[in-house]
């Protein structure tokens, strides 16, 4: 829904820009950890610093149209950026300096401790109008995802998951049995969750009791383990090769790929990593080495061996507990 503004605001783009990341006043590379086209900075594995790091500045810009900002009727201009962390109930705004007509710089500070998982970085102009003041006149069109969690910026997407019952559906019918499927043939995966499997619903969705959400934990780990296997090995095929090159595949494939590759090959670089690749299933020697890697990366993707670990650890203590009793 577009808001309306019963006052003139910017019709132009307003820009925001992040330009370099400095952990307690150190600058880190740039090159792996800014994805500029889709906006996302990755901070999670920082071989410069230590996970002991307490403080993260981003140097940012953020420009306008400097002739629409010099004919409206507006004056007292000013810019910001809004840093916002849901899950941690942050909210966070930073002024910015002038930097010449339709530009701003400065820096945006976010404090270790009051982060989870992923923040959000937005831009806004703010003018008197019409006699008031502190107006909101222009906003970036798209926040920037400062995700705490990931080892390289690549935009999440989420995978869409549909609950139906296998044996209604003709093209579903022989996998009845089946407590989920992986659909990557119509545009966009779904994940297919099987719902005339007996408990598969209320367990995922419903559970309450102790042993009930451990029985959840097990179950979602091992659902994404195998829905990150299904994905990489159809993002695979979907890869061609360019005379001798290999050639990144675009769209949810290459996504899975600039992902899952660097798991698979960690001394790597992704072009050569996407080449070894290639030639690994082209050969067709390597394949238990090929599978071995996938489940490793395919766990990493999907958490399993932390969520096990905590399942185990939580399964020790209820058990301690009822030998205390």
């Amino acid at each position: 829904m577009k808001t309306a503004f019963p006052y003139r605001v910017l019709s132009g783009d307003v820009r925001l820009q992040v330009h370099q990341v400095f952990i307690d006043n150190r600058a880190i590379g740039i090159m792996d950890r800014i994805n500029d086209q889709d906006q996302v900075v990755a901070l999670h594995d920082l071989k410069e610093t230590n996970e002991r790091w307490s403080e993260l500045r981003l140097r940012v810009s953020v420009t306008a149209e400097k002739d629409e900002l010099a004919t409206g009727p507006w004056h007292d201009l000013s810019c910001i950026v809004v840093v916002k962390n849901r899950k941690g109930n942050v909210y966070h705004a930073f002024s910015l300096s002038p930097d010449g007509p339709g530009r701003w710089i400065g820096v945006a500070e976010l404090r270790r401790e009051e982060h989870i998982g992923r923040s959000r970085l937005d831009a806004r102009i703010v003018a008197t109008v019409d006699g008031i003041e502190g107006r909101l006149i222009g906003e970036s069109q798209q926040p920037w995802d400062i995700n705490f969690e990931a080892k390289r910026p690549t935009p999440e997407r989420s995978l869409r998951m549909r609950w139906i019952d296998f044996t209604e559906h003709d093209h579903l019918k022989e996998y009845r049995d089946d407590p989920w499927l992986l659909d990557t043939e119509a545009g966009e995966p779904i994940l297919y969750l099987n719902s005339a499997v007996d408990g598969l619903r209320g367990v995922l969705e419903q559970a309450t009791g102790t042993e009930q959400k451990l029985v959840r934990e097990i179950l979602s780990s091992q659902v994404a383990a195998e829905a990150w296997s299904a994905l990489f090995n159809a993002s695979v095929y979907a890869c061609q090769m360019e005379g001798t090159e290999a050639q990144w595949p675009g769209g949810w494939h290459e996504d899975v790929l600039r992902r899952m590759l660097p798991d698979l090959y960690p001394n790597l670089p992704p072009d050569q990593a996407l080449a070894e690749l290639i030639e690994a299933r082209r050969e067709g020697e390597n394949g238990s080495d090929l599978q071995r890697r996938l489940i490793h990366a395919s766990g990493v993707q999907s958490r399993k061996p932390r969520k096990i670990s905590t399942v185990l650890r939580d399964l020790r203590r209820m058990a301690n507990k009822k030998e205390i009793v």
